[in-house]
């Protein structure tokens, strides 16, 4: 798939983490492991630290706290949301839609277009597509956009792999029709026969959440998981980003006459800083143009990352050193893959908070 969407402005993102931060070196004991073993996976994958939310905490609840925060400051006049899209593999509920959940938090209008998108790491991609398509097909003015996960619960604690990569967080992206603005050029991809790289195997349609799908086991490499947890196979997942991602990437650019060496700034979504330095060297870029430092101080929030990779790199910085050219680029689960070449100049507001 291919768009072009014009005349679109990105007006502002904010992220929003939990105040806790867990140190690697504070779970070593909990992964039943030699702790030296340990101490050299964290040092190649780069695990340092990561958020966690509290427990029964959402991704709804946090990016409340950003909407609230956006309302107060007077980023966002709730009688002006025309559409509200929630990207996240972690909703409230099954039924309903917790972009529903959340239009009656805030009291939108009625006529606001609100709609779920169930993905990950490609899923903020996704959403500026939806998002983009929307302002275009209906004229409306302004689209909003949370994206994020709190995934943490989800994941076993003494799944060295998996639980130290992971941190929870939500994102709001507001998107508005704007004549002359530079608008949202993107692609994406999808093959659906590496659906089970990336996944948890239990608590939907297919195999029901139960007694027997909560019962730990130890995998080859002596992580403890249920089928209720996070899986992923990742000498699989690190194929797929060095080969069809970094293919993609250079593909991408190359459609639009440009090499990664031209751009300010790629927004990758944090996969862990092992894949990120990998990316780096086969892109042959700097680590100022491809950060990692979000996987590194939150860790990996799934459609949350490439949003925090804004916020990261832009808060603070002045008008004039913003970057001018800038690519986004989600990869993983689905599988699914794509990039949009984005304009972040002149946003409204770029924060995080920690509530």
């Amino acid at each position: 798939m291919k768009a072009r969407f014009p005349d679109l402005r990105i007006a502002g993102v904010l992220g929003v983490v939990p105040r806790h931060v867990s140190r690697f070196e504070d779970e070593i004991a909990q992964y039943g492991q030699a702790p030296a073993n340990s101490r050299r996976l964290a040092q190649v994958m780069g695990y340092d630290t990561h958020r966690v939310a509290p427990a029964g905490t959402t991704t709804a609840d946090l990016a409340s706290l950003g909407l609230r925060r956006l309302i107060d400051e007077g980023h966002l006049d709730p009688a002006g949301v025309e559409a509200l899209f929630f990207v996240s593999q972690t909703p409230d509920y099954l039924i309903p839609a917790t972009s529903t959940v959340l239009h009656g938090r805030f009291g939108f209008p009625q006529d606001t277009y609100c709609a779920d998108i169930n993905d990950g790491c490609c899923g903020y991609i996704k959403g500026l597509y939806e998002a983009a398509a929307f302002l275009t097909v209906t004229g409306a003015r302004r689209a909003v956009l949370v994206a994020g996960d709190v995934l943490s619960a989800r994941i076993s604690r003494h799944d060295r792999n998996s639980f130290p990569l992971v941190g929870d967080a939500a994102t709001v992206t507001v998107i508005e029709r704007e004549p002359g603005g530079a608008g949202l050029d993107l692609e994406i991809r999808t093959d659906g026969s590496g659906h089970d790289k990336l996944m948890i195997p239990a608590g939907g349609a297919r195999l029901p959440a139960s007694p027997e799908t909560a019962e730990l086991a130890a995998d080859e490499d002596g992580n403890r998981r249920a089928a209720d947890h996070l899986v992923m196979q990742g000498r699989d997942v690190f194929a797929f980003t060095q080969t069809v991602v970094a293919d993609f990437i250079l593909e991408f650019l190359a459609r639009r006459d440009l090499k990664p060496a031209d751009l300010d700034l790629l927004l990758l979504h944090q996969a862990s800083a092992f894949i990120l330095d990998r990316l780096r060297l086969k892109l042959e870029v700097t680590k100022d143009q491809l950060p990692d430092d979000v996987v590194r101080r939150y860790g990996n929030s799934s459609s949350g990352t490439i949003p925090m990779a804004i916020v990261a790199a832009l808060r603070g910085r002045p008008a004039s050193a913003v970057p001018v050219r800038a690519m986004a680029c989600g990869f993983g689960v689905g599988l699914s893959w794509g990039a949009a070449l984005v304009d972040l100049r002149g946003l409204d507001f770029c924060s995080l908070i920690e509530p």
